[in-house]
């Protein structure tokens, strides 16, 4: 009886740990994020999705069609990227997707604000990026951990629970074996210092 029970506890704790995992899944959390920023700042829903068509390529399309031929051609195995030495071609073409992304939101003469977030998000990507062709870091955590920053500077410190994501974001990929303890927290830490030190570089502060 104990022995099913045990077997039943961790069903649950899998099936969650699934359910937070797709709900929080990168590209998923910085889309959402995004289209809400982009209506967010502009001065009507023409500006706004007049920004978001001329981006989207950049946001949306060229990364998944890209990993869709990826995934065709045996490049990647699963959505997760799970195997580490699968990440740096994809990610060459999500960095350099986001920068183009950057710059033309920087053309396009958006709010600061809102292309600040953009460009953090494009570094913080570039250098877990790096980290990953040596270590495993966790996108998860990162992106969740960049957009709860954003909020946070942007919003102000009202939002602090939104902290507490990260940390059920993380557990959630440790229970389902993707990553280490150690891997997710590094995740959650590099997002929060470089979105912080990117918003402080352009003298944005929180309660700003």
């Amino acid at each position: 009886m104990k022995k099913i029970n045990n077997q039943t506890e961790q069903s649950f704790s899998h099936n969650l740990a699934e359910i937070i995992s797709w709900a929080f899944f990168p590209p998923l959390v910085a889309t959402v994020f995004f289209v809400f920023l982009t209506f967010w700042y502009s001065s009507d829903l023409s500006e706004g999705f007049s920004w978001l068509v001329t981006v989207s390529p950049f946001l949306i399309f060229v990364p998944l069609i890209f990993f869709a031929v990826s995934y065709k051609l045996g490049w990647v195995s699963d959505i997760d990227l799970t195997e580490r030495k699968e990440r740096p071609l994809f990610l060459v073409v999500f960095v350099s997707s986001l920068l183009v992304l950057s710059l033309t939101l920087y053309f396009l003469k958006v709010p600061e604000k809102f292309f600040v977030y953009a460009f953090s998000g494009l570094i913080m990507t570039a250098i877990a990026s790096i980290i990953t062709l040596y270590w495993k870091i966790s996108f998860h955590t990162a992106i969740t951990g960049s957009v709860v920053m954003a909020i946070l500077i942007l919003g102000g410190l009202r939002f602090w629970p939104l902290i507490l994501l990260a940390p059920i974001v993380g557990w959630s990929r440790v229970i389902l074996g993707k990553h280490s303890v150690w891997q997710v927290t590094g995740g959650t830490l590099l997002s929060f210092f470089v979105t912080y030190l990117i918003f402080h570089f352009f003298n944005y502060r929180f309660f700003y």
